[in-house]
């Protein structure tokens, strides 16, 4: 994660960004994700877990890098996900990082279309497998016992921005890892994987 931050800050001082290409805003969103699990060849899908995200993100403006309409943004959130089960549930709570090369268009002079892809990387802070025994929730860890707290996938978001400050948009992401934790005791045979489909928005300063 330090060589991300430090990656991150090297690009922005190589590109030389004056202010009027800097921007930046408060982000939120609804989560809804489902964790994918693979074992001895069977693979089952949780229902629909509903978390949320919030942080903040930075956006640049690359048309004297690239052409007019690219941007790159990146944000640092807060995002909640997990999965849902009959009796039971997984709360996956991450620091996570999103880095997107960015396309926007006017479709009037209020509203421009706009559309992103790029990876994300997180870290897993909270961790909990949550199941209902009678009136009782018995209460779980995950990280560092049945998952391993890095994260790493692909984000996608198509959206609009109204009156160059609010956004909103669908978001997509999916895990590229296997965020099982491998070892003599758990085996190698299991895997996870986290998808996640988003609505939300952005207020830009």
């Amino acid at each position: 994660m330090k060589r991300i931050i430090l990656a991150l800050v090297a690009v922005v001082m190589a590109l030389n960004v004056s202010a009027q290409d800097l921007r930046w805003g408060a982000v939120g969103a609804v989560n809804f994700s489902w964790m994918r699990t693979k074992a001895a060849g069977v693979a089952i899908s949780s229902d629909s877990y509903v978390g949320f995200q919030a942080g903040a993100k930075a956006e640049i403006d690359l048309a004297d890098y690239l052409t007019d309409g690219f941007f790159a943004d990146g944000a640092l959130v807060y995002n909640l996900k997990g999965g849902s089960y009959s009796g039971s549930h997984t709360n996956l709570g991450y620091l996570q990082i999103p880095l997107n090369l960015g396309y926007r268009t006017p479709l009037s002079n209020d509203v421009s279309f706009i559309a992103g892809l790029g990876p994300y990387f997180g870290l897993g802070v909270l961790g909990k497998d949550v199941v209902k025994e009678g009136d009782t929730k018995v209460k779980t860890d995950v990280f560092g016992e049945s998952m391993q707290r890095f994260d790493f996938g692909l984000n996608y978001k198509l959206g609009v921005e109204m009156w160059n400050q609010w956004q909103f948009y669908l978001g997509f992401e999916h895990s590229l890892l296997n965020l099982a934790k491998t070892d003599a005791d758990l085996g190698s045979g299991v895997k996870y994987r986290l998808v996640n489909f988003y609505i939300g928005t952005s207020y830009m300063f």
